[in-house]
């Protein structure tokens, strides 16, 4: 067993990403990183009776070369007696319709096919599935720098997490990254010992999104000028706050349903609301407190898009530092509080 294959299953098995009997589904681009994590799955696949589901996305942004990538991809999976999902996209036309920038739309076209796989899979089979993607190492390094450098918390210095529950529309699925201890060099050097071949973007090469001049740029320059186990050190980092990460989630569950209270009103029959002790959520530490309201407000659905400057405005009103007694938050939901009641509202 070589270096990378014994370090990603310690991975697995320390984490518990992957359980026997599991369905996979994998993004397979048919770089390095995912052809690494698609043959050393299919190598337990037998021993953990597991099932791997193959996902490609065409993201279209290279003529040519983007039908290459897929021609290797479906060949190397028919080779191992499996079928391919592939998804074309054209994404260039998606970052348009959509206001975002090619990279952010690749990344939703992957996921967005990930997750129509899982859901097939999962309705056809009625068994859990999991959706196994190829971050590394040095991805993990290059996120927390990257987070550092737009400004960040300790939630997203914690990086990317070996295993996350996400929702979506299609359902909750868990997302694991079982090379996540793996650097670069090592995938590399088992595709080689292996014989994989697998393709090469040349886009990696290009400065093109701030991503690529964290690797190609800036990481070299700490390194040479600063400190040259910098990559190591931001992964090490990560760990220690993921850490204390999870203490001040699970610290945050405990305290949410202290905090929970009846609430009765006239409110329309399908609105979504969760009533708190107004001041007992007040009195809480900061950073307490702001995790209680991400959490109040992702149990009726609003996941995301809540802004440092949003939860700031929250405060204002429950701290009793405005005379306002409502908070308007992304995408209809809202903060309003009176008579001793915190209420977070669709």
């Amino acid at each position: 067993m070589t270096g990378a294959e014994k370090r990603i299953r310690e991975t697995i098995r320390e984490h518990n990403l992957i359980e026997p009997g599991d369905h996979i589904v994998i993004g397979l681009s048919g770089g390095p990183d995912s052809v690494c994590l698609f043959h050393v799955l299919l190598g337990m696949a037998e021993e953990m009776a597991l099932t791997i589901h193959p996902v490609h996305v065409n993201h279209r942004f290279r003529p040519g070369a983007a039908e290459a990538d897929q021609d290797y991809v479906e060949r190397l999976t028919e080779s191992s007696g499996l079928r391919t999902n592939v998804f074309t996209v054209d994404c260039s036309a998606l970052a348009l319709q959509l206001g975002m920038t090619s990279e952010e739309a690749g990344r939703k076209a992957r996921y967005d096919a990930f997750f129509q796989v899982a859901a097939e899979v999962e309705a056809e089979t009625g068994e859990k599935v999991k959706i196994a993607v190829g971050h590394n190492a040095n991805d993990q390094a290059e996120t927390v720098l990257f987070r550092i450098l737009r400004g960040t918390g300790m939630d997203g210095i914690a990086g990317m997490a070996y295993a996350r529950d996400e929702k979506r529309k299609e359902g909750t699925f868990r997302v694991v990254r079982p090379l996540l201890d793996t650097w670069r060099e090592e995938v590399e050097a088992y595709c080689e010992e292996q014989e994989l071949d697998p393709v090469t973007d040349h886009t990696n090469k290009e400065e093109l999104y701030m991503r690529n001049r964290l690797r190609l740029d800036l990481i070299p320059y700490i390194k040479e000028k600063y400190n040259s186990n910098i990559e190591e050190g931001l992964v090490r980092m990560a760990k220690i706050a993921a850490a204390d990460k999870d203490f001040f989630w699970m610290e945050t569950a405990r305290v949410y349903e202290e905090l929970k209270t009846p609430y009765e009103a006239d409110i329309a029959e399908n609105a979504k609301i969760v009533a708190l002790d107004w001041r007992r959520l007040a009195s809480c530490h900061e950073a307490l407190r702001h995790r209680i309201i991400l959490k109040a407000f992702d149990e009726i659905g609003l996941a995301q898009d809540i802004t440092a400057e949003r939860l700031e405005a929250a405060d204002s009103i429950l701290l009793g530092q405005v005379g306002g007694k409502t908070v308007e938050f992304p995408h209809g939901y809202s903060l309003r509080v009176g008579r001793g009641i915190a209420v977070f509202m669709k």
